[in-house]
């Protein structure tokens, strides 16, 4: 019986050894390349788990594992491309904006996505002529779409055809996601001109918009009703794409029972508030009149009435009425403005808001995020140099609770969200009499 149990503890112990011994001879011939492989595969796999459908978002730890992955992606690939590539791709950058704006103007996306099937650089030259007064050069066209096939919007099927890409998709003007009008606003012809504007105002300290137009780009947008619609566009598709995560990363909201958005726009991110809380909160946006001309077009579109959402004309640098709201939003307001101009908005605020309601500041702040975050907020710093009001800016997270603290309102706390946005909450000093 002993004689049967030491057999089996060796036989045992011999099996042990032989999956030690295995185990260690697969590890000794594990490469570098080999984790690199192993790394880069389950990258992949955790990003491709981590893409949210076009309505719905990935949970906060997802979120923070699929960023650091790409994150680190773009590090490693920035490293081990040659220096002198990464001197010449920036400078020709400019290149991939325009193929990007071309065929968005063309309706490119639209067309591949009507027709559900790849379509010849011909099939698509008729159809883009059936829209247009003037015919598009057809050795150009094909040059564009092949183009944009290198640069991911597009692919290039067999016989020539194209497709609509991942990232091409969100093109078309009926995604959920759709940044067609972002995509015309900020890559546009007029872009592209005020863009270059900046070598004078790197001089001149003016927006590149007033060095072009000579006036900002507000009071332009009054006279040129065509790119007033295509600002109106852009930013509504800029708010529909933020709303969800910061609808979600700041539940409160569902504890409003009247918003007030100052310089809400045309009302597409108000809306989007109030759709997701389908119960009892009343909406009020307050803008300069041609403004709310647009918002009375984008609402009735939206069927949505004026018990549901109140329009007020007016102007925050003159006066802010008191609407009897219990939060006040201003979404991508102050970063339009210089401290000076934003303290007069705030003092004004201050002056509608009652003791014990909240105000949230709803803005991109700098050094907030990781790396490739604080990399698109200096884009879209630049942006601002380019279209916004002189002296605009994006803030530290200090520089906006200086501003409020200025303007007599405490307690900010920051509340970042999914969209790269952060939420400020703040609430006036009013004592009680």
């Amino acid at each position: 019986m002993i004689g049967n149990e030491r057999k089996a503890a060796a036989k045992k112990s011999f099996s042990m050894a032989t999956v030690l011994a295995t185990a260690k001879k697969l590890a000794s011939k594990i490469t570098t390349l080999h984790l690199a492989v192993i790394f880069v595969i389950a990258s992949i796999f955790l990003a491709y788990i981590c893409v949210a459908p076009p309505t719905d978002l990935p949970n906060w730890p997802l979120y923070r594992i699929n960023t650091r992955i790409w994150q680190s992606l773009e590090r490693f690939g920035k490293h081990v491309k040659p220096y002198h590539l990464r001197v010449l791709t920036s400078a020709s950058q400019h290149f991939e904006s325009r193929v990007l704006f071309l065929i968005t103007y063309m309706d490119v996306p639209d067309h591949l996505h009507n027709a559900g099937k790849p379509l010849s650089c011909e099939e698509l030259k008729t159809l883009i002529d059936e829209g247009n007064v003037e015919p598009v050069n057809l050795p150009y066209l094909c040059r564009v779409l092949h183009a944009a096939s290198h640069f991911d919007f597009l692919v290039e099927a067999e016989e020539h055809k194209y497709e609509l890409s991942e990232l091409g998709k969100y093109l078309v003007k009926s995604h959920p996601k759709s940044l067609n009008g972002y995509v015309q606003m900020i890559a546009g012809d007029e872009a592209f001109i005020i863009a270059t504007a900046l070598s004078r105002s790197i001089f001149t300290g003016n927006s590149g918009f007033k060095e072009t137009y000579r006036e900002e780009l507000l009071e332009h947008l009054k006279s040129d009703l065509s790119f007033q619609e295509i600002f109106d566009r852009g930013m509504a598709d800029n708010a529909r794409l933020v709303a969800p995560a910061i609808i979600a990363d700041y539940p409160s909201f569902g504890s409003c029972k009247h918003i007030c958005d100052i310089g809400g726009g045309v009302g597409s991110f108000l809306y989007s508030v109030l759709e997701y809380y389908v119960y009892g909160i009343k909406g009020t946006v307050f803008d300069l009149t041609d403004v709310i001309d647009g918002a009375k077009k984008f609402l009735e579109e939206k069927s949505v009435t004026h018990e549901k959402i109140s329009l007020h004309t007016g102007d925050f640098f003159k006066n802010i009425p008191e609407f009897g709201c219990d939060c006040y939003i201003l979404k991508d307001i102050l970063n339009n403005w210089s401290d000076e101009a934003s303290n007069v908005i705030l003092n004004n605020l201050f002056a509608a808001v009652a003791r014990g309601n909240r105000v949230l500041i709803i803005e991109r702040v700098l050094h907030t995020g990781g790396a490739a975050e604080e990399t698109f907020k200096t884009q879209m710093d630049l942006t601002m140099m380019a279209f916004n009001p002189s002296h605009s800016r994006l803030r530290t997270e200090e520089e906006m609770y200086f501003l409020l603290e200025q303007s007599g309102f405490v307690e900010p706390q920051t509340y970042p969200t999914r969209a790269g946005y952060s939420i400020i909450e703040s609430f006036p000093d009013k004592k009680q009499t």
